[in-house]
């Protein structure tokens, strides 16, 4: 394959890239199981951008399935042997729309840059991988294996569309998907959120009764506000002992206290503020607080605050390839009955699952809390020697002609479904995509490049 004809190609076709891509970032495309039906399992936005999807990948004359509107994949070439490249079409809601600079659901072209929501995450990708196949063709590319574009419908949620696809599907034996960072991500750390519950029944026996404590439950953000109702008869008392960045709102039984940090993705800790943090060492040392309320502060004081990477938790580790452990505390919930204390952590090579399971029960038996697993992903985890990370680090110098780094993540993507993949791109380390935030957006010269590396790699592996 000539890199200079596909970029031609590329160059050619730029102006249906952006026509097509309008019509997938139209559809709202997030997970919505009040209009699930038979044939759209997570509902009828992500149903309507597979009909999309599919009818452009007909149109150019590639072999399409549908699989029960879970996942779908788009197929060119022949042979026993597949090579898959995965992502997906469903996106994640729209958060802060006042910080928006245009419409999320408008594709919005401004100096060199593409916005809408999905565009980088994952919509865009896919369907530059889609294009790029159409070139493969016109330039009568003949791939000693099928190259399938396998797409799911709920990466951004549950997955279970991959489960489901690959009940109907061999095992690509090599892939990548286009929904990472470049240069190679061959480590993507093992990942579980769990609960700490219990019953913990109001004491109301202190002159500071904390009778409510109210978090966003979102389990993949740094905690970035926390909401503290206390009953008592001394407010202005109180907020005399308290820091002076907080918000307060005092009625006739005593005074509500808003803590505010910085969001984060869970699994960059340090880029965030936690709000509990900031909760916590404000209320440890005050006297008069109610048994329930100094017990709950004692746990997440000894276990949780300051302590990104499990280190009080006993569970800190860190390899020299995979790097480091990482634990988030997402949110605390607290009424008349009971608490709930929701976190994550993530872990590279050299940790045992097991080990980790048994200490977190250890500590929820220890302080009457039992231990709730919300969801596991295991590690992901390919030897920079094999013939994958190879291809993929060649692909990536012949075109930017520079060495490509391996490195580790504590996110997710559908490579680690297969036996054989890695997170590969689209995004460099110079330019902030904004996925899942505001502004989402890809660079297109960067997008551009992206291609013209996949088209590398599918040379080298087909």
């Amino acid at each position: 394959m000539d890199t200079g004809k596909i970029l031609e190609k590329l160059h050619s076709y730029r102006g249906d890239i952006k026509r097509d891509l309008s019509q997938l970032i139209e559809i709202n495309s997030k997970r919505d199981l009040t209009t699930k039906k038979v044939g759209a399992p997570f509902g009828l936005g992500i149903r309507k951008c597979f009909n999309k999807m599919i009818e452009f990948a007909k149109r150019e004359g590639f072999t399409v399935r549908d699989f029960d509107g879970y996942a779908m994949h788009i197929e060119y070439g022949y042979g026993e042997e597949v090579l898959g490249i995965l992502g997906h079409l469903d996106i994640v809601g729209i958060q802060e729309e006042d910080k928006w600079n245009s419409k999320p659901f408008e594709l919005i072209e401004k100096n060199g840059f593409w916005y809408g929501r999905g565009i980088n995450d994952n919509k865009g990708p896919m369907l530059g991988c889609l294009y790029l196949l159409k070139i493969l063709k016109e330039l009568g590319y003949k791939p000693n294996k099928k190259i399938r574009l396998i797409l799911g419908g709920a990466e951004e949620t549950t997955w279970e569309c991959m489960s489901h696809y690959f009940r109907y599907n061999k095992m690509p034996i090599y892939g990548f998907s286009p929904d990472g960072d470049f240069p190679i991500v061959n480590c993507e750390k093992g990942i579980s959120y769990y609960n700490y519950q219990g019953l913990r029944k109001a004491t109301n026996d202190g002159i500071y009764n904390i009778v409510s404590i109210k978090a966003k439950e979102d389990i993949t953000k740094v905690c970035s506000e926390v909401e503290i109702y206390v009953q008592t008869h001394y407010p202005e008392k109180l907020l005399e002992i308290l820091s002076d960045n907080i918000d307060n709102y005092i009625d006739d039984n005593g005074v509500k206290i808003v803590y505010r940090g910085i969001s984060a993705m869970g699994r960059n800790p340090h880029r965030g503020e936690n709000a509990i943090f900031k909760f916590v060492k404000d209320f440890k040392t005050i006297d008069g607080l109610d048994k329930r309320a100094k017990e709950l502060i004692d746990f997440l004081n000894g276990y949780f605050v300051d302590s990104i990477h499990g280190e009080k938790l006993g569970l800190y580790y860190n390899d020299e390839e995979t790097g480091i452990t990482t634990n988030n505390l997402s949110y605390v919930l607290l009424n008349d009955e009971t608490c709930i204390i929701s976190f994550d952590y993530r872990y590279g090579k050299g940790v045992e699952y097991e080990k980790v399971i048994n200490r977190l029960k250890e500590i929820g038996i220890k302080n009457k809390l039992e231990l709730i697993t919300i969801k596991e992903m295991p590690l992901l985890y390919v030897s920079s020697d094999s013939i994958l990370i190879c291809a993929l680090k060649k692909a990536y110098h012949n075109i930017t002609k520079e060495e490509a780094q391996l490195f580790s993540k504590g996110a997710a993507s559908y490579a680690r479904t297969l036996e054989q993949g890695v997170a590969f791109g689209p995004t460099f380390s110079t330019h902030r995509a904004n996925s899942h935030k505001p502004n989402e957006n890809i660079n297109l010269k960067d997008f551009e490049k992206a291609l013209l590396i996949y088209a590398e790699a599918i040379k080298l592996l087909s």
